[in-house]
């Protein structure tokens, strides 16, 4: 459960961002190998794995807004929990059975989540969450409504181009969770700025391994309907030999 936390806030956005390394607790040395590893899945074979990944962003999404209304009601435990995950389980099967709608899930919580996580970074909000920018100072609450329009207006326009976006999201999203944390393991986990350029040089790679991967597959969807087109044609082609050769025997009789 801890690694699946771990690795959630690296995607939805956690209290600390997506690409938050360095927070209070200290990570064990399996958890790391475990988001290390997912994060490379993610980074590489995003758009391969895009309903998995998308299904459980629903999750997800719907136990914070689960824990956002149980909260606002002050439920007890017991109720608490079972709105929680039945709103987890609702969200997540709209993501599932609604391929467009869990996309712009998915572009809009990894956009925010990432762009969140670098303005921490930088130092330009106190930390990565969405609620502490927009209640903070006019400048922090600035910053993070531009984040929230620009992750809004992203995942707009994945509805329209959903796997480069995909792509982009996955490769980020993996690569910023991976890199730092092979940093950790060879014991550079201090190195905060090398720790993002790690990170940045495997969505890179990612993205450019993704779009290959899918380029391919497009060229062969593009032969197969091709070689169908053909032979439909040599079909038609043929019949219409037989005809003409039915119509000249009729002339000549």
């Amino acid at each position: 459960m801890n690694v699946i936390r771990d690795f959630g806030n690296n995607i939805i956005g956690g209290a600390d961002g997506p690409t938050s390394v360095f927070v209070a607790w200290k990570p064990s040395t399996e958890m790391l190998i475990a988001v290390a590893v997912l994060g490379l899945l993610f980074c590489f074979f995003g758009l391969k794995m895009a309903k998995v990944l998308i299904t459980i962003n629903g999750a997800f999404i719907g136990l914070a807004v689960g824990i956002g209304i149980a909260g606002a009601f002050h439920a007890e435990r017991t109720i608490f929990l079972v709105i929680m995950l039945a709103c987890a389980l609702v969200t997540a099967l709209l993501a599932l059975v609604l391929y467009k709608f869990g996309v712009f899930c998915m572009v809009f919580s990894g956009t925010l989540g990432f762009a969140l996580s670098l303005l921490a970074a930088m130092g330009l909000i106190s930390s990565g969450n969405i609620s502490s920018a927009l209640s903070g100072g006019t400048k922090e609450m600035i910053i993070g409504i531009a984040a929230l329009v620009t992750a809004l207006v992203l995942a707009a326009l994945s509805v329209k181009f959903a796997e480069p976006m995909l792509i982009i999201v996955t490769s980020l999203a993996g690569g910023m969770a991976a890199g730092p944390r092979l940093l950790s393991l060879a014991g550079l986990g201090d190195k905060i700025l090398i720790g993002y350029g790690a990170g940045a040089l495997l969505a890179i790679l990612g993205m450019v391994l993704q779009f290959m991967m899918n380029s391919r597959k497009s060229g062969k969807k593009e032969k197969r309907y091709a070689a169908v087109v053909k032979k439909k044609d040599s079909v038609e082609s043929e019949v219409e030999k037989a005809r003409t050769i039915l119509e000249d025997d009729d002339d000549e009789e």
